[in-house]
């Protein structure tokens, strides 16, 4: 069956084909990079900051800024209407 050009239409592949490929781990893979680099980029000047001056509150804080940023933009890529 042809659309009116002369082309057949192109199927999607079935599900199956689709998980066994493994398309539907990538979003988890992206999120948990996204989780684990906020960690560092937050984490690591925070650590330098916090042992150059002494003061230990800095590093914990930083990392929770860091995980909410994170949590933030994970659910601003994956969400279906964003915010």
């Amino acid at each position: 069956m042809t659309d009116g050009t002369g082309e057949r239409p192109r199927k999607e592949p079935p599900v199956h084909h689709q998980m066994v490929a493994g398309a539907h781990l990538r979003q988890g893979w992206d999120a948990m990079g996204t989780l684990l680099s906020a960690m560092l980029v937050f984490g690591l000047p925070a650590w330098w900051i916090s042992e150059a001056t002494g003061q230990v509150w800095v590093l914990p804080v930083a990392l929770v800024l860091g995980m909410a940023a994170a949590i933030f933009s994970i659910w601003v890529r994956y969400s279906d209407r964003g915010l």
